[in-house]
C-alpha cells in the first residue's frame, strides 16, 4: 500500500488556488540546457535516468486524503527524453522553439503523477538541446538548480571523473518542518511582523482580481561587465551588498513610475539554509515583503542601506506564507515589483569539452512585473517578465534599459531627482 506523504504550504497553497489542477499551464516551469560539443547521448541519457529518478518529487501524484492535500509516491520509473533531430530543416532553431513551446502548453497531469515531460533536441553536430517541463507544485527554482546540478554530477562520474553524486534527502522531510510551523506561535509572530509593514498604507485590491494571473512578456539585458564590477567596487565600499543595491535601483524605478513613497519589494525566499529542504528538491519557495521607503532626494547608497535593513528585518518572518498574508489583508496588493537577485549562478559542468548555457524561457506566472538578475563573476543578466495586460514588449525593453542606466547613474550621483526620466 502507498503511504500519503504531507505537502509543503507551498504545494499546498498552489493544490488550493487551481481550480482545474490538470487543465492549468500557467504553472509550468520551462528549462533549457544548450549543449555544445562532443555529446554521447547515451551517457547523457543515462544520466538523465539517475538524475530524475533522485528527485522524488517528480514521482508521485496529488490526492486528497482524509479532505488534505497528499503526495502519493507512484513507484515509475524515469522517462526517457525524447529524441529529435533537425539537422536536416532549413531552420532548425525555429523547430526546436516551436516544438518547445508547444510542450509548455500541454498540461501536465498533477492527480495522475504526470509531472514532467521533456525531450533532446539536436540542431546540428555539435549542438544539442534539452527541454524540461515541470510544474511549480513539484519544484521551485531552487529545486530545478537541484536536479540540474545532479544531472551535471552524473555525467562526470559516468564519464569517470569521480564517484556518483549522493542521494537527495526524504521528500517528507520539508513538509513535516512546515506542519510542525502551521499553526505555531512563531507563525503568528511572523505574521504580526509582516502586516504590520502595510498597516498606514492605503488599501489597494491586488491586480489579479481584476487581470488575474497570466504568462507575461519578456525582456533580458546583459549587464556590461564593467557595470557588474563597479556595483561591487561601490556597494563594498558603502559596506553594503550588491543585491541590495540592484533592488534598491529596482525600488527607486518603481517610486519613478509611481510615486508610491512606500515600495513593497516582492523578494523570493528559497527557505532552505538550516532546514531539512536544503538537501531535498521540492517546492517550498515564498515571496517576502520589502518595504524600502524612497523619496526622490534619497540616494542609491541610502535606499541600499534602507533595503538591507527591510530584508533583515523581514526575513525573520520568511515561512509566513504569501497566500496567508494576502487572506488576512482582505486580499489588498502586496506588492510592487518582484525582484529576483541569484548572485551565484555557477555554470553547469558536465566535464570537459562540453559548453552548457542553462535558460529559463517559462517560470510561472506574473502578477505585474518581475525582475530576475542572474550572475556569475562578472557575467550579470536582468530578465524583466510583465504582464501583458499593463506591459508591451516595447515598455519591458524601455524598463530594462532606464534600468541600466540608472543604476549607472545611480552609482555616480548623489540624488535619485538628478537620474529620473
Amino acid at each position: 500500500m502507498t503511504v500519503p506523504l504531507p505537502v509543503t504550504l507551498a504545494q499546498r497553497s498552489l493544490w488550493t488556488d487551481l481550480d482545474d489542477p490538470d487543465g492549468s499551464v500557467l504553472n509550468h516551469v520551462v528549462e533549457t540546457l544548450d549543449l555544445r560539443g562532443p555529446l554521447d547521448p547515451a551517457r547523457f541519457e543515462a544520466a538523465l535516468t539517475h538524475a530524475l529518478a533522485d528527485v522524488a518529487a517528480l514521482h508521485v501524484r496529488y490526492a486528497r486524503v482524509d479532505g488534505q492535500p497528499a503526495q502519493l509516491p507512484t513507484g515509475e520509473p524515469p522517462r526517457p527524453p525524447g529524441r529529435l533531430d533537425w539537422r536536416a530543416h532549413p531552420d532548425p532553431e525555429a523547430q526546436a522553439r516551436a516544438h518547445e513551446r508547444d510542450a509548455a502548453r500541454r498540461p501536465l497531469g498533477l492527480r495522475t503523477g504526470d509531472l514532467y515531460r521533456h525531450a533532446l533536441h539536436r540542431l546540428a553536430d555539435d549542438h544539442w538541446r534539452w527541454v524540461f517541463v515541470t510544474h511549480h507544485i513539484a519544484l521551485d527554482g531552487y529545486g530545478v538548480t537541484q536536479l540540474l546540478t545532479q544531472l551535471a554530477a552524473h555525467h562526470r562520474a559516468l564519464s569517470g571523473l569521480h564517484a556518483p553524486p549522493a542521494p537527495f534527502g526524504p521528500l517528507a522531510a520539508p513538509a513535516l518542518e512546515d506542519r510542525a510551523y502551521d499553526g505555531s506561535a512563531q507563525q503568528c509572530a511572523d505574521g504580526a511582523r509582516l502586516r504590520a509593514a502595510y498597516a498606514d498604507l492605503p488599501f489597494e485590491a491586488a491586480p489579479l482580481l481584476h487581470l488575474g494571473l497570466q504568462m507575461g512578456y519578456r525582456a533580458q539585458r546583459t549587464v556590461p561587465p564593467a557595470l557588474v564590477r563597479f556595483l561591487r567596487t561601490v556597494t563594498a565600499a558603502w559596506g553594503a551588498a550588491w543585491p541590495d543595491a540592484l533592488m534598491a535601483a529596482c525600488a527607486a524605478q518603481w517610486h519613478a513610475r509611481t510615486g508610491e513613497p512606500a515600495v513593497l519589494i516582492a523578494a523570493p525566499v528559497m527557505l532552505r539554509l538550516g532546514s531539512a529542504a536544503a538537501h531535498v528538491p521540492c517546492m517550498r519557495m515564498n515571496l517576502l515583503p520589502l518595504r524600502i521607503e524612497v523619496s526622490p532626494g534619497d540616494d542609491l547608497a541610502t535606499l541600499t542601506r534602507r533595503t538591507q535593513a527591510a530584508r533583515t528585518h523581514a526575513q525573520g518572518a520568511a515561512h509566513y506564507r504569501l497566500e496567508r498574508l494576502w487572506g488576512d489583508l482582505d486580499r489588498r496588493r502586496l506588492f510592487g515589483p518582484e525582484v529576483n537577485v541569484i548572485p551565484f549562478a555557477a555554470p553547469l559542468d558536465f566535464g570537459p569539452g562540453l559548453g552548457v548555457t542553462r535558460d529559463t524561457p517559462a517560470s510561472g506566472p506574473v502578477e505585474d512585473l518581475a525582475f530576475t538578475f542572474s550572475g556569475w563573476h562578472d557575467d550579470l543578466t536582468v530578465t524583466a517578465d510583465g504582464h501583458p495586460v499593463l506591459h508591451t514588449p516595447e515598455s519591458l525593453e524601455t524598463l530594462l534599459d532606464d534600468l541600466l542606466r540608472h543604476l549607472h547613474t545611480g552609482l555616480r550621483v548623489p540624488a535619485l531627482r538628478e537620474v529620473r526620466t
